[in-house]
């Protein structure tokens, strides 16, 4: 019976919606506004347009007019077309305006009603390129930048994609001489299974590989449910992925991604919703000399910005495990101060279900102090609140336990097989390790020898601890095989 009420209060609901009158911007006493501002919903649609691969291979720039109604829950329903462009591009249009869920419903009388809003969905100019038979053709001139000459270019390389820009084959790069084209690389598109995902969930890589497994440089990967759903893009550069990736929403929303400006990484995220979340910058280059820098803003669910410049009192709500029975959720609230973008005074966190809550004390970003509890233990006090799995001697120390026990395969030696595997594993409370996986091959021989020897540093792990209590932590071990 309950479910019936459910049910029924969720029709009456929709309908006491369909029912009230729906209002242009002129006849309310204050208009229907996104979270944020309008200029974060243009930067919500520019970050999630997907322009069709015809219109991306013809360049064009286009804008797409849409209408729909702000309900007086803040969400958006009766999306349509004011004027047909074109059918690629409008179902585009609709289908991420669709997304954005996060207004602040117009007002009249004091009251929450339905308006009509009319918003312009741009489609930016690109360098256009060749797409034939679902393969596209990107030309470079002498100096590898694109060229949209193919008659001066030197290099052409040539992929097939889906409708969504996503490789399906083989890249091969092709240059110029006397008597024309001649290939000069091939790469093959290699799918990847991925285990310990963040999700728990199954998950698939596909993207380019070069000779040493390595992704391929300046190239894109691509993370996918078994069903299709992306779940996130990475871009690689010569020795390591050259940003954050971005991630996406199970509804195909970017959640959070990131770009270089200025030699810092801009990082930006959103609610489900589509609200604008959070922007922070990252020190340094990504992969390499990288470190959090300072949070710049920050928005709560509501809407309203509450670190503005570097500056704010903030407050995070989540669902979280509970540490009483993980079978439940129960509400985590965490609440501090950023100063000049980084947290400062005294932070706090706690379980709604008192299963857990620690305070800790920072100076301009660095933990000076912090003591976190758990239901029925001892109180713990530490002055890191997170510190990675750490193997004896750290680096060094690694290195030379894997010099000393790793053999190179007999058989890889003859046939002269090289390269770098990469195997993950996790590493426990107690410095055992569990849960391994090959995710970077090279050959059977040299994956087992790789595997063999991770296995054998099991138990010999410094545990990885968070707000000074051992926690399991995914890591990865790069193992370079090489022949001099």
């Amino acid at each position: 019976m309950k479910s019936v009420y459910s049910l029924l209060f969720c029709f009456l609901s929709l309908t006491s919606f369909a029912q009230q009158p729906v209002y242009q911007d002129f006849d309310v006493d204050s208009t229907a506004t996104p979270r944020g501002g309008m200029d974060y919903l243009t930067l919500f649609l520019q970050t999630n347009l997907r322009k069709p691969v015809k219109a991306e291979a013809e360049g064009i720039s286009r804008r797409v007019f849409v209408t729909g109604i702000v309900e007086p829950d803040g969400r958006i329903s009766e999306v349509s077309l004011l004027k047909s462009l074109r059918p690629d591009l409008d179902r585009e249009a609709l289908r991420v305006f669709r997304l954005f869920n996060a207004w602040k419903p117009a007002r009249k009388g004091g009251v929450a009603v339905r308006q009509v809003v009319k918003i312009p969905v741009v489609f930016a100019a690109n360098l256009p390129f060749r797409y034939v038979d679902g393969k596209r053709t990107d030309y470079y001139g002498p100096d590898l930048k694109l060229t949209s000459d193919s008659v001066a270019a030197q290099y052409r390389q040539v992929m097939p994609i889906d409708s969504l820009g996503m490789p399906t084959g083989s890249m091969i790069t092709y240059q110029k001489n006397r008597s024309g084209w001649k290939e000069v690389s091939r790469l093959s598109l290699v799918r990847r299974k991925n285990v310990g995902t963040a999700s728990g969930k199954p998950t698939y890589q596909i993207g380019y590989q070069n000779d040493d497994k390595q992704w391929a440089n300046q190239s894109v990967s691509y993370e996918l449910t078994d069903d299709g759903m992306l779940v996130r893009k990475t871009r690689h550069g010569e020795t390591y992925q050259t940003s954050y990736p971005t991630r996406y929403y199970d509804n195909g929303m970017v959640a959070e991604t990131s770009r270089e400006e200025t030699g810092r990484m801009l990082t930006t995220s959103w609610y489900p919703n589509g609200q604008i979340q959070q922007i922070r910058f990252d020190a340094g280059q990504f992969g390499s000399t990288y470190k959090f820098e300072r949070v710049q803003s920050y928005w709560a669910p509501d809407g309203k910005q509450q670190v503005v410049d570097g500056n704010g009192d903030v407050v995070f709500e989540s669902e979280r495990p509970s540490y009483a029975d993980p079978s439940k959720q129960t509400r985590y609230t965490e609440q501090g101060s950023y100063l000049d973008g980084k947290p400062q005074g005294v932070w706090s966190g706690r379980y709604a279900d008192g299963s857990f809550s620690y305070e800790e004390t920072y100076d301009r970003g660095k933990l000076q102090t912090g003591t976190s509890r758990k239901a029925n233990h001892p109180d713990l006090t530490y002055a890191a609140n997170e510190q990675l799995p750490e193997f004896p001697g750290g680096a060094g120390g690694l290195g030379q336990f894997l010099g000393e026990n790793l053999a190179y395969p007999a058989d890889a030696q003859r046939s002269r097989q090289q390269g770098k595997v990469l195997v993950s594993f996790t590493v426990c409370t107690d410095g055992s390790l569990c849960d391994y996986d090959v995710i970077q091959h090279v050959s059977p021989s040299i994956d087992s020898e790789a595997l063999r020897v991770v296995k054998k540093m099991s138990g010999k792990w410094k545990p990885g601890i968070q707000r000074g209590e051992p926690v399991r932590v995914r890591f990865s071990v790069p193992i370079n095989f090489a022949l001099y």
